[in-house]
């Protein structure tokens, strides 16, 4: 099979520094390509798996500021987050290995290193490439790990390779450093044979302040949504102050990568502003209703990057949907409360191998 990467980037067996048109490239002077075949793998006819892990020690001698992610992939993959840990943490052989067998999970995963990117619904190929002169710091000695959701609906294998490369910009560069966040809509309950939509209100003024006790500082740069085939679009807005209800950016349609810078950034504090908010629209035509899940079930996710000094993790969690009733084009309408966690974001952690 033909790997059908984004951008021409060379095929590497290990990963390899690339920058400038030389063998050797330094991070802290120039820009530079770090790119791996992460790991290969067989997908079954009608598998579906949400347990398989994949790890890239990239052995950096110094921190790394990324400013584009590429992947590429033979198909197999529904979803995948990708997450940097300090390289003495799940000290495993590169390649796939068991999520649940070895404890990782996605939020201690964050808070040890960061989110680094998410692979679009679906996606073979994808370039995501964050605003101008901002990036992700991943620190010295640290490991790339991506959990992954894969599903092969065909009555055939697929047998995979994942291929990554992420461009970085010399320290000197970086005007704006990014702070992650994710909000979920976990309690879906999506009618059959309807239009439904879910909408949460996350205010990151209160959140804020909770942690640092003053104002809301938060400049939104770039987001990434989620969902599954019967999304019909994900929205967000503005929540609170004189500009509420204004539409920071909506997608719609699937399976197109689904990561959109913000540009100019928005400043919510300039704006006014309270906080984000978020609405998944579905078009269910079966005769069942659809939560949240994988398979045939749904999905309500959107990753954040931001100058801030903060990163959270909101959610609707379960038990806590309202249905608020039909709107004038007859689209049912709920609504939930934004749980947030919110935590002190470091630009300075450590990375491993007692750096």
């Amino acid at each position: 099979m033909q790997r059908a990467l984004a951008v021409a980037l060379a095929v590497a067996a290990s990963s390899t520094l690339i920058g400038c048109g030389s063998e050797k490239c330094d991070p802290n002077s120039e820009s530079c390509v770090f790119e791996a075949d992460v790991s290969t793998l067989t997908v079954h006819a009608g598998e579906e798996d949400e347990d398989t892990c994949q790890s890239w020690t990239l052995n950096n001698a110094t921190e790394l500021w990324v400013n584009e992610i590429t992947q590429g992939n033979d198909g197999g993959y529904h979803h995948a987050n990708w997450f940097f840990v300090p390289d003495d943490q799940f000290t495993l052989p590169d390649g796939t290995w068991s999520c649940s067998e070895n404890q990782f999970g996605e939020l201690v995963a964050a808070l040890q290193g960061g989110y680094l990117f998410a692979l679009s619904t679906q996606s073979h190929a994808e370039t995501q490439t964050l605003p101008s002169h901002s990036a992700i710091r991943i620190p010295p000695y640290s490991r790339i790990i991506g959990s992954s959701h894969l599903l092969n609906a065909s009555d055939a294998d697929v047998t995979t390779t994942m291929h990554l490369a992420i461009k970085t910009l010399p320290p000197d560069q970086v005007e704006a450093k990014l702070a992650p966040a994710r909000i979920s809509y976990h309690d879906l309950q999506i009618e059959p044979t309807s239009r439904s939509a879910f909408t949460t209100e996350c205010d990151l003024a209160t959140a804020y302040e909770g942690v640092y006790h003053r104002p809301l500082a938060y400049k939104l740069y770039y987001t990434l949504v989620h969902y599954h085939a019967l999304g019909v679009y994900q929205q967000l807005e503005i929540m609170g102050g004189p500009r509420d209800g204004e539409v920071i950016l909506r997608h719609e349609g699937f399976g197109d990568n689904a990561g959109h810078a913000i540009e100019p950034p928005l400043d919510l504090a300039a704006a006014g502003a309270r906080g984000l908010r978020l609405t998944c629209g579905y078009d269910n035509p079966r005769s069942a209703q659809v939560g949240w899940g994988i398979g045939d079930q749904e999905m309500c996710v959107m990753a954040l990057q931001a100058v801030t000094d903060i990163g959270y993790d909101a959610d609707v969690v379960n038990g806590s949907n309202t249905r608020v009733g039909p709107s004038p084009s007859g689209e049912i309408m709920n609504s939930g409360p934004c749980q947030m966690t919110a935590f002190p974001w470091d630009f300075a952690k450590p990375g491993g191998r007692g750096h």
